[in-house]
């Protein structure tokens, strides 16, 4: 009886993951051939404009701000070792 229930719980699962990529397939089909027709219709070539710029900086150009003084971490102290029982 447990094999049985096992069995149709096994096919069960089974017919639940070819309808998933079954599914999968309907949706991603339709789109590869929708990029495949745009890749046929693009030019070859692209027009590619670009600008250089440059960014100049000088010595005291800016305000200096100090940083807070970090204080020392302090350390839990250590408890003496004790000998094995």
């Amino acid at each position: 009886m447990f094999a049985t229930e096992i069995a149709v719980l096994l096919v069960g699962l089974a017919l639940v993951g070819c309808g998933v990529i079954v599914q999968a397939l309907r949706t991603a089909l339709p789109q590869a051939a929708a990029i495949r027709q745009a890749l046929k219709d693009c030019p070859e070539s692209h027009e590619v404009r670009f600008t250089v710029r440059e960014v100049v900086v000088s010595y005291n150009d800016g305000k200096v701000v100090p940083l807070r003084a970090r204080r020392a971490v302090s350390l839990p102290r250590q408890l003496p070792v004790r000998a094995a029982a």
